[in-house]
């Protein structure tokens, strides 16, 4: 009887080893993007061939979405319990996830590599919350003055370096070219509808004239608010930007020739592909006219909470490489945007991509945070409420101190 026992337990262990051993089934893991169409999508194509390369069997499946569409799409999935296998994610909506419960934290599985939170830009600290980290950063922000060459020195406007010459430059470069009555080159669109971007729309003028959304754990100052608020509602009195505009209503209307300025990122660059002839040999990018910028973290990797043990071991196992030395010198290099990983910008990417350095110093400079300090959870109600104010000036249904003491009043009444 003992020796019949001992053999099954024998049995038992080696099918026990044998099932702890074997091969973990044939995997396409899905990892959806907004960024397939922009200069990112090279990078990411690259990535997704290499890890099937490095392994045998798996493989990733890279869906592409518009931002609006990926991000609510995501928001329904992750909500939902059947998330992609790889969550791609703006930073700004990190928090919410991950104070959900919804992502998985991935310090075990950075660490494996010998990961060092401080190898990285210090944005990548801002992926800790309650001491775990919840994402991989891939991009802080940097922004950049892009604008058509031709557009100035037909004016005789030089490139603004302060927020007074902005505004000018911006009123002088608005202009009926044919005197029929109609704007035909506008000098600085942005956003006003009622989306994240036109938090930021506001976000660039706050901190341009020296202050954060939350100043020593208290709201901005009504008054400091103001500022900001009558510096875009000059800018849309005076007819710079059509209202009502989002951010790819921006964009078309730069790469096709009918503005002379704009703010975007270091992703930016690559719009030029789809640019008119003239534009895409005539722009140029400078620094920000302002004394001050808001950066941060841009873009995110993360792990799904809700996934089964195997498919967050070869997320993992993609999170590890595209973080690692070489795929993140591939990122400037593909990409034409800095990685987040310091020293890792090689001078292929500074030769190919001269634009480079704007970016790599505005992020470098930036000593306020496009996020309200504190309250980085909570950042789709907080945005939401500025984007109302700002899209009810700029339809006219709100002065500029009616938009100031509405978002200033709605968030006070919210978060303070």
């Amino acid at each position: 009887m003992y020796a019949q026992n001992a053999s099954v337990i024998a049995i038992a262990m080696a099918l026990v080893v044998a099932a702890s051993t074997a091969p973990v089934k044939s995997a396409e893991l899905e990892l959806p993007t907004y960024q397939l169409s922009e200069g990112f999508g090279v990078w990411w194509r690259a990535a997704a061939e290499a890890f099937a390369e490095r392994n045998p069997g798996h493989s990733i499946k890279l869906v592409g979405a518009p931002f609006g569409d990926h991000h609510d799409q995501l928001t329904t999935r992750l909500v939902a319990g059947n998330p992609p296998d790889i969550a791609h994610i703006s930073a700004r909506f990190m928090f919410g996830f991950a104070e959900a419960g919804l992502l998985e934290p991935l310090e075990g599985c950075l660490s494996e590599t010998g990961w060092q939170e401080t190898d990285f830009i210090a944005a990548q600290e801002q992926m800790r919350i309650d001491g775990e980290v919840y994402a991989q950063l891939l991009l802080g922000y940097g922004w950049g003055l892009f604008y058509n060459a031709p557009m100035l020195e037909e004016a005789g406007i030089a490139v603004p370096t302060t927020p007074g010459e902005f505004v000018a430059a911006a009123k002088a470069l608005t202009r009926d070219i044919d005197n029929d009555g109609r704007t035909d080159q506008y000098g600085f669109p942005f956003v006003t509808n009622q989306s994240s971007q036109t938090y930021f729309a506001l976000t660039y003028l706050l901190a341009g004239l020296g202050h954060g959304w939350t100043e020593n754990g208290a709201l901005v100052a009504r008054d400091d608010l103001r500022e900001a608020v009558a510096m875009t509602g000059d800018l849309i009195a005076a007819g710079t930007t059509p209202t009502g505009l989002g951010s790819n209503d921006v964009r078309q209307l730069f790469w096709q020739g009918k503005a002379a300025m704009y703010i975007d990122g270091s992703w930016a660059p690559a719009f030029k592909k789809d640019a008119t002839e003239e534009v895409a040999r005539n722009f140029r990018v400078a620094p920000l006219p302002f004394p001050d910028e808001a950066g941060g973290p841009s873009n995110v990797l993360a792990i799904p909470a809700a996934l089964d043990e195997e498919r967050k071991a070869l997320a993992c196992k993609f999170i590890q490489m595209v973080q690692s030395s070489e795929w993140q010198q591939a990122y400037g290099e593909m990409s034409g945007n800095p990685p987040a990983l310091l020293g890792s910008l090689t001078d292929k990417a500074r030769a190919d991509w001269p634009e480079i350095p704007v970016f790599e110093a505005s992020s470098a400079r930036a000593t306020r945070s496009y996020l309200p300090g504190g309250l980085e959870g909570e950042y789709n109600k907080f945005s939401a409420i500025v984007s109302e104010g700002i899209s009810a000036l700029a339809s006219g249904a709100l002065d500029v101190d009616e938009a100031t003491d509405q978002i200033h009043g709605e968030l006070t009444r919210e978060f303070f």
